[in-house]
């Protein structure tokens, strides 16, 4: 009887440890959608339960694709406007040519910046920051965290554009800069003058 119950004890602390593990090893989850993992189906239907409307595009066109179109969710985003979230300004949804959600961009209100920085802070692993880069480039502020295989990127892209990227680590160079232009060149040509040579 007291063998049984010592593997009784030592079976309940190993579920425990490894259900701690398990939930500990959780990719992302931004608005139940989890990066590398939520289909597009459990995506439109996460959506639809939010009662979030959304259009569809293809990704490298950025054309809009029709709802009865067969080739719906692959290498497709959908871009939405969500109701009831304070500070979220716009969500888009990015699949692969699987229809497999790899990643999620979320442009927010600047004031949250900070407070949203916090936060990702507390819940994934700090990877690099730079926040002495200028806006409009490629070198904007920044800070990046780390979870599983997830990259999470908290971009300060202008004074008035704030932008969140979770995106499998593998794809990142393809979507930390999505719908993101660079003006350094305009931005040179533009701000000099002919008198600037006498100083």
């Amino acid at each position: 009887m007291r063998k049984m119950s010592i593997l009784l004890a030592h079976v309940m602390i190993l579920s425990i440890i490894l259900g701690v593990t398990a939930y500990a090893g959780e990719p992302p989850k931004p608005f139940d959608l989890t990066i590398g993992k939520t289909t597009y189906t459990q995506a439109l239907e996460t959506l639809q339960q939010r009662k979030w409307n959304y259009q569809e595009y293809i990704k490298k066109q950025l054309k809009p694709i029709d709802k009865k179109d067969p080739d719906r969710g692959k290498n497709t985003f959908l871009s939405l406007k969500p109701k009831d979230v304070e500070g979220v300004k716009k969500i888009m949804i990015f699949f692969d040519g699987n229809s497999a959600l790899d990643a999620l961009i979320v442009d927010l209100d600047p004031k949250f910046f900070y407070v949203i920085w916090e936060e990702l802070d507390k819940k994934y692993d700090f990877v690099s920051k730079n926040l002495e880069g200028d806006y409009f480039t490629s070198d904007y502020p920044r800070v990046l965290w780390q979870k599983e295989s997830v990259y999470i990127e908290l971009q300060k892209v202008s004074s008035h554009r704030v932008r969140l990227v979770y995106v499998e680590k593998l794809l990142y160079e393809n979507y930390k800069d999505f719908l993101h232009k660079t003006y350094e060149p305009y931005r040179r040509k533009k701000s000099r003058k002919s008198w600037m040579d006498d100083l």
